[in-house]
């Protein structure tokens, strides 16, 4: 049993570190995008993130708690959150809205 709890521990153990990503993604209505995105430390316990793909830059401010990263946006005056998880090779894949739809995303380190 221990084994098997050492075997798990990597993925336990990956965590959400600032810095630069390279993101993909997907909107609500399927098409596909990729950019970049950056997340920084905040005040207190916040973080910052920043989003450019295409001609956007879309702000965003959130909290990294238990292993999740949470994340609240706006984009062309609509609100918006974003949630990731983090993989144990420090990827995040999280899923996202603005009120239409779902869409998905890929945060890989660079």
């Amino acid at each position: 049993m221990l084994l098997a709890f050492l075997a798990l521990a990597p993925a336990a153990f990956a965590q959400i570190r600032a810095g630069t990503y390279g993101v993909e993604g997907q909107n609500p209505d399927g098409s596909s995008y990729e950019g970049t995105f950056e997340l920084m430390e905040g005040p207190s316990a916040a973080w910052v993130a920043r989003w450019n793909v295409g001609n956007a830059q879309i702000i965003g401010l959130g909290l990294i708690q238990g292993g999740m990263l949470a994340l609240s946006f706006n984009v062309e005056g609509r609100p918006g959150i974003a949630v990731y998880g983090v993989e144990p090779d420090g990827t995040l894949r999280g899923t996202w809205t603005s009120g239409g739809g779902l869409g998905t995303e890929t945060l890989t380190t660079r």
